[in-house]
């Protein structure tokens, strides 16, 4: 009987014991099936994104909304699976949204026309806002001088053409002209005579009202205000066709007076030069491809044209400025004298002035129109430039054209302040003789992938902590990230672009960064190491490269400047009202933080925040299983002992340890985990290298306070655990009187590994806990980790690297764990992180594993 009663009561032990295993086993593959689906929703999410950027039908837009709703939903359910917090909240804020995006598609079905008018600061692209606006939006967003404006874009000027019926009319009349060039002018003359004539369409008036309104309320004039009306053709002031001086400009306009400046700058597109210079380009003579650029206007007191290399005599390595007084239409069409200087590009204090007799000059008339006037007398033979505006615009000019990647040629203009504009930036031709062109210089750093399009100039600034992404910013600054957190986008607003040496181009930070229209490069592995600290700096992420900007730009901080602190996140160009909708429930992310106070199901307002917060609570929830389950679980159980101090329970959830382990103790030989066994590698080692403890003083209060210490989630003397498979670890551990908890995927795809670290408590007074997180921090920032710490909590993380690179990650991380033994002890004053972290990182790897105290004493 008694037999039979052990028998019965070891069989519901083992039942007990396989079910705990289950568990656990239930729980992970929970766990990688939302892993998995992360990475599915970030694609689904990218795939939105394109949609609603491109203008995809609303049954494909749809249709990836469907797919995304459905893989995000499957994150929630996975959630809930594993019992996490927030779980049932988040179910109710997944439907909520399901509902909100139904009703945002069926309003995308009845979408307007797309807007009319462009602010400049979002007219990027040339097909859309032509390409005298597309090379000022350029500037404009790299912090350059340029008057704010809006554009009416190509489309909307075709829609004008077809509705007024002069589209036809273009192409018959041109069309009979044929080789006849005696009948051009006259034809030509009718043809502009119908388009003034005619009326723009009332959709048109009013989104030009409307743009003119917020234009005057962004320029701030108290006095009223005055326009220019530019052309901006598609194939304007590219590489190829320049279009100087055939197109039409009409200068100080009020916005009663807007809509004929738009008439005579669309007229001017047939005008007889105009279609003689597009016949010669073999460009189609119609020239239907116009959109209309329209800026505040600057007073200027002086203006004139730069190229950044003198386009005939480039040998001589000099710019060529010309300057004259008032409006700048006289430097343009060469109807006046004008001061010529020649600049050396690497010293703008060397310049060979020819100043000429200056007899009259253009001016703006109150009221309207521009008239001409003589030059005082006492001006005419004066320079038209002060030597430091002169050097302020040769550097302007070595910046536009380091930005641009190519020799420039500017308008500028002076206003009564001594404030320099810049009004135009297109491609220069230069005329090379013999002498060949100098080869430019060579990348700092080539390589990566291109997650937002784009050029910026900057000053190299790396960023490998949470404290470095609320830096203020005094100018222009391209951030150097070592791998993509999500945290990063905190920094967004105040950076002009960003390179990181890990992540995708469909993750959090690389999403965020075409929302916000800035330039980054993912995957750059190395980029931190290639770029020197405050290197002056253009990033090119269209070609994966960043090169030298030149050193005679000088001070940046003073010539540009830097994006406006607070300015949210946006859509690179304004989308319809449904679209708009569908954008704002879908791809903002406002959960940047993971470790705030405002990571909250509640502040889950997109699809976006619901699959970074369920990806954040998996990965806290795997560390949830509780002593009671472990328990259950006991045969499972292995106990890893090396030769160093740390001893580890090893729960094995499938590849995790040999087949042939053996049990119920092991070595590290029978690991099979890649991520577990490079962990061990820094764990382990020889016992006498941790002999050396500190004071007796500092350990006897340490280990009197942490005897009773009860803030941890483990308590002192509970074991340590790690829950292992083939390419996965989750270890909970408790060195001295720390809680670590490191979670790893370290697999043949970069793309999916990470290694997460948390590291909290300790027995000693909060001063000297705190000072052991710095000390951590410290090494980790410069091991290559993204560090966020708050007290005496770290956090790091490092992501998306190859399966080598992770594996050294986590050799660091355990080197660090076991380093951090007794550390709190030597941390007896603000200068003992900084020892410890020293000596940590100068130590070859046996050494490393010593104690802290021991290495800070050396």
């Amino acid at each position: 009987m008694i037999a039979w009663l052990r028998r019965a009561l070891g069989n519901r032990r083992q039942a007990r014991q396989r079910a705990g295993l289950d568990a656990l086993k239930v729980r992970y593959h929970t766990f990688r099936i939302l892993l998995a689906n992360n990475e599915r929703a970030l694609d689904r999410l990218a795939e939105v994104e394109a949609a609603l950027s491109s203008g995809a039908p609303t049954a494909d837009l749809a249709g990836r909304v469907e797919e995304l709703v459905a893989v995000t939903f499957e994150m929630v359910d996975g959630l809930g699976r594993l019992a996490a917090k927030g779980a049932g909240a988040l179910y109710a804020r997944q439907l909520a949204l399901e509902e909100a995006l139904r009703a945002a598609l069926e309003r995308v079905e009845a979408s307007p026309r797309p807007p009319s008018c462009l602010p400049l600061a979002q007219a990027r692209d040339v097909a859309e806002a032509g390409g005298k606006a597309a090379g000022l939006a350029v500037l404009l967003q790299n912090g350059f001088p340029v008057p704010p404006g809006f554009v009416v874009t190509a489309r909307a000027c075709r829609e004008f053409w077809r509705e007024a019926g002069l589209e036809a009319r273009l192409d018959q009349r041109l069309g009979e002209l044929g080789g006849a060039d005696d009948r051009r002018g006259a034809a030509c003359a009718a043809l502009r005579r119908e388009i003034l004539a005619a009326a723009l369409p009332d959709w048109l008036r009013r989104d030009l009202d409307a743009a003119a309104r917020d234009l005057g309320r962004t320029a701030g004039h108290g006095s009223p205000l005055a326009l220019a009306v530019r052309s901006s053709a598609v194939t304007e002031d590219g590489p190829q066709h320049s279009f100087a001086g055939q197109l039409a400009t009409v200068l100080n306009l009020s916005p009663e007076t807007l809509e004929r400046g738009i008439l005579e700058v669309l007229a001017g597109a047939v005008s007889e030069q105009a279609v003689l210079y597009r016949r010669q380009a073999g460009l189609p003579e119609a020239g239907l491809d116009m959109a209309v650029l329209v800026q505040v206007m600057v007073p200027a007191t002086a203006a004139g044209v730069v190229f950044s290399l003198d386009p005939v005599r480039p040998d001589t390595g000099r710019m060529l400025v010309s300057a004259v007084p008032g409006l700048g239409v006289l430097a343009v069409n060469g109807a006046a004298p004008v001061d010529i200087y020649r600049v050396s590009r690497d010293d703008p204090a060397d310049a060979i002035a020819h100043v000429a007799r200056k007899t009259r000059k253009a001016v703006a008339v109150a009221g309207g129109g521009v008239r001409r006037e003589p030059v005082p007398d006492e001006a005419r033979n004066a320079p038209v430039l002060s030597e430091a505006t002169l050097s302020r615009l040769v550097r302007l000019s070595l910046a536009a054209e380091a930005l641009a990647g190519s020799w420039r040629d500017l308008e500028y203009a002076v206003d009564a302040q001594g404030g320099l504009w810049l009004l135009q930036s297109r491609p220069a031709r230069i005329v090379w003789g013999a002498r060949r062109p100098p080869a430019p210089a060579g990348p700092l750093f080539a390589g990566g992938m291109t997650a937002s399009p784009g050029r910026c100039l900057g000053r190299a600034r790396h960023v490998a902590d949470a404290a470095g992404l609320d830096a203020p910013e005094s100018g222009p600054v391209v951030a150097l990230l070592p791998f993509a957190a999500p945290e990063a986008a905190r920094g967004l607003p105040r950076w002009q672009g960003l390179a990181s040496c890990g992540g995708n181009p469909v993750d959090h930070l690389s999403t965020l960064a075409r929302e916000a229209g800035r330039p980054m490069l993912t995957r750059a592995q190395g980029v931190m190491e290639a770029v020197p600290e405050g290197a002056l700096v253009v990033l090119d992420a269209d070609a994966g490269r960043i090169v030298p900007a030149p050193p005679a730009i000088g001070d940046i901080e003073g010539l540009l400047r830097p994006p406006q602190p607070g300015r949210g996140l946006r859509p690179a160009a304004p989308l319809p009202p449904g679209r708009a909708l569908v954008h704002e429930l879908v791809v903002p992310l406002g959960l940047t933080d993971a470790y705030g106070p405002t990571f909250s199901v509640l502040e889950c307002r997109t699809l976006h925040d619901i699959v970074r917060f369920a990806h954040e609570a998996a990965v806290l929830a795997l560390f949830e299983a509780g002593d009671a389950l472990l328990a259950e679980a006991a045969p499972a159980v292995r106990v890893l002992r090396g030769d160093g101090p740390f001893e580890c329970m090893v729960i094995d959830l499938g590849g995790g340890l040999r087949e042939n382990a053996g049990g119920p103790r092991i070595g590290p030989e029978a690991i099979a985990s890649i991520p577990l066994a490079a962990l061990w590698r820094g764990l382990s080692g020889p016992v006498a290298a941790f002999a050396a403890p500190p004071s007796a003083v500092g350990v006897g209060a340490i280990l009197a306070r942490g005897l009773t210490d009860g803030r941890g989630r483990r308590p002192v003397g509970q074991p340590n655990y790690a829950l292992a498979t083939r390419d996965y670890v989750n270890v909970n551990a408790r060195v001295e009187f720390h809680f670590a908890m490191i979670d790893a995927v370290c697999g043949p795809r970069a793309r999916g590994n990470y290694v997460r670290l948390r590291f909290k408590g300790g027995g000693a007074a909060s001063p000297l806990r705190e000072r052991r997180a710095v000390c951590l921090e410290t090494i980790l920032r410069a091991s290559g980790f993204f560090t966020n710490r708050q007290g005496d909590l770290l956090s790091a993380n490092c992501t998306d690297a190859g399966q080598e690179a992770t594996g050294e990650a986590l050799a660091l991380v355990g080197r660090l764990v076991l380093f951090s033994r007794l550390l709190d002890a030597a941390m007896t004053d603000d200068d003992a992180p900084h020892r410890a972290a020293q000596a940590f990182l100068a130590a070859p790897a046996p050494l490393a594993r010593d104690s802290a105290a021991e290495q800070t004493k050396r």
